[in-house]
């Protein structure tokens, strides 16, 4: 993972992912969420290649339910989640970057980089340590670190084709 995650959700990265690629998925994404009561832990998977079905998600999900019962990860009560990633996919690994390149993505980062935090832009390059994005409207070329993101994701665009 190159976009850094809660460390209770790299625990469960690590151990989930090997049974998810053994159902034939992907494990895209997990997102932990504290709560006073409760927290939410939710697990983003897909079918490589894409285009997972909801048949699919109700089958998984009591199969990582029990695992996780299993492992036992999560102090505490919290309430799993199992979804698709959706149309504006998070991208959390190199490869994912790789990916979308040439492709609009949004880019958030933890500090105010010259007074912004989100960028949202064409994918111009990637490397092993960040990304290059074409900052749309100011049309300059923007530099950031994986260690510097807080989280990004493809954006869709819906009055373009919103092809890859």
């Amino acid at each position: 993972m190159v976009v850094q995650l809660h460390p209770l959700a790299m625990r469960v990265v690590e151990l989930l992912e090997p049974h998810v690629e053994r159902q034939g998925f992907e494990l895209v994404s997990v997102e932990y969420h504290k709560g006073t009561r409760s927290s939410l832990l939710r697990l983003l998977v897909d079918r490589p290649g894409g285009g997972i079905a909801l048949s699919d998600l109700e089958r998984l999900s009591p199969v990582l339910g029990d695992l996780l019962d299993v492992y036992d990860p999560v102090e505490g009560r919290y309430t799993l989640e199992v979804a698709s990633p959706g149309v504006n996919r998070p991208l959390v690994r190199l490869g994912d970057f790789e990916a979308f390149v040439g492709q609009r993505v949004r880019v958030r980062t933890h500090h105010a980089m010259d007074g912004q935090k989100s960028f949202t832009g064409v994918l111009a390059s990637v490397n092993a340590e960040g990304v290059e994005i074409d900052d749309g409207p100011s049309r300059r070329r923007v530099r950031i670190g994986f260690g510097q993101m807080k989280g990004a994701n493809y954006e869709y665009d819906f009055d373009g084709a919103g092809r890859r």
